[in-house]
């Protein structure tokens, strides 16, 4: 299996301690003085193994670490009561022993974790064990998803270390608002930085860029996008991301001006003659500044419709102004206009981007062994103070149903707004 270093956290593994053994009480799986002499081996070398290392050079036998480990796994696994408590040991060791290069037990220890979970589900430490494991084995989708539904079941004494972790787990995803947000949950229990932010947290900060709002940027610096069956659009610094058909035909203006305009060209519905209709759906996002109101800036949109009202669209978001519009003097031959009008405002949140993270996928290349080092994306922060979104709708009569279902997904199943 190949191992990916990421350039600005590939040292992270030094310093993450990956406590998982010492949130596991070995008076629970046995009394035996024997598996308790091993399990404290365990736990008072586990600086060795604790993390994969590239170049072994350390004063301890590398070998003979392996070789009791195993032996403690094929002597704990003989216990005949299993438990919950044990199903983590035996992962903990099979994750230990992945670390030093004996690969067949990234499998005895996923499997480990997953008897954990059945045997305790609502213990948050299956997902968190496993979650570290996946991390350090180039799994970080299936690491930070682990880590999430940790985080669902923690008690109310969680400790600092399952946060110190997530923050490590979260910069080697490349989710960085995820990494600030773990950083200060280990500064709210402990009253101090953990170890990851102590050695990597300035790294993960230098990684985001400023952004002025009184600047003019190109589109393509403004959206990322990921492109399969499903298109994702992101726009960190205007706080937005959504997901549509990657058949839908899009445009987008360059941030100018205070805004950027995206424009989306669904498919085109038949109407009942069997004539396929266009429709559009747009979303113009603007910065303002702390003096500017929703209402007014609505206004200036739909006042010059004669036939237009005020609705309640949505409770997805709490200040959100939403009209409906007809206008017979244009699409006359298919039925008049019919559209919508949703309008949002939206303040920066405490950690941007949180909402529109998902973890980096690292590429894989299968030529060679040994480690392979990637260099880490930036990211751009958001642009200060309120965003007004304009999420509209452009339809007509005969396509109304069909055309307001598709508007209707889309806002309130693909559409995300800070």
């Amino acid at each position: 299996m190949k191992r990916i270093g990421i350039i600005l956290i590939s040292t992270l593994i030094a310093f993450s301690a990956f406590a998982n053994i010492n949130y596991i009480d070995i008076s629970k799986i046995t009394k035996d003085s024997k598996l308790i002499t091993a399990f404290n081996f365990i736990k008072n070398n586990q600086k060795y193994f604790d993390h994969w290392t590239h170049e072994w050079r350390y004063d301890v036998s590398k070998e003979e670490l392996i070789k009791q480990l195993k032996d403690s796994y094929s002597e704990l696994s003989s216990i005949p009561n299993k438990s919950e408590e044990l199903y983590l040991l035996l992962g903990d060791i099979g994750y230990y022993l992945f670390n030093l290069d004996e690969n067949p037990f990234s499998d005895t220890a996923v499997h480990n974790f997953e008897l954990a979970m059945k045997s305790s589900p609502k213990d948050y430490r299956p997902y968190w064990f496993l979650g570290n494991h996946y991390a350090l084995s180039n799994h970080s989708d299936k690491a930070i998803d682990n880590y999430f539904k940790g985080e669902s079941l923690l008690p109310t004494d969680a400790p600092a270390d399952f946060w110190n972790d997530y923050a490590a787990a979260a910069g080697m995803a490349n989710m960085p608002s995820h990494c600030f947000f773990a950083m200060d949950k280990v500064k709210s229990i402990t009253g101090m930085e953990g170890s990851f932010e102590a050695h990597l947290g300035p790294a993960i900060y230098k990684r985001m860029i400023d952004v002025c709002k009184d600047s003019s940027f190109d589109d393509d610096y403004i959206w990322s996008e990921s492109l399969g069956e499903k298109a994702t659009f992101i726009s960190r610094p205007l706080g937005i991301k959504f997901v549509i058909d990657s058949a839908w035909k899009i445009t987008v203006t360059d941030y100018a001006n205070h805004q950027s305009l995206f424009n989306m060209k669904p498919l085109q519905i038949k109407n009942k003659d069997g004539n396929e209709i266009k429709y559009t759906i747009q979303i113009l996002s603007r910065t303002v500044n702390d003096t500017e109101r929703l209402e007014p800036y609505v206004d200036t949109f739909v006042s010059k419709f004669p036939d237009r009202k005020k609705i309640t669209f949505s409770q997805k978001y709490d200040k959100m102004i939403a009209y409906e519009i007809r206008d017979k003097t244009v699409y006359q031959n298919i039925g008049g206009r019919y559209s919508y009008v949703i309008a949002i405002e939206r303040e920066a949140p405490k950690y941007p981007g949180l909402l529109l993270e998902a973890p980096a996928t690292i590429p894989n290349n299968n030529s060679g062994q040994g480690m392979q080092v990637y260099r880490a994306q930036r990211s751009k922060k958001r642009f200060d103070g309120k965003i007004f979104y304009m999420i509209m709708l452009d339809s007509c009569e005969d396509i109304y149903e069909q055309s307001y279902s598709v508007f209707k997904t889309f806002f309130d199943n693909q559409l995300i707004i800070e």
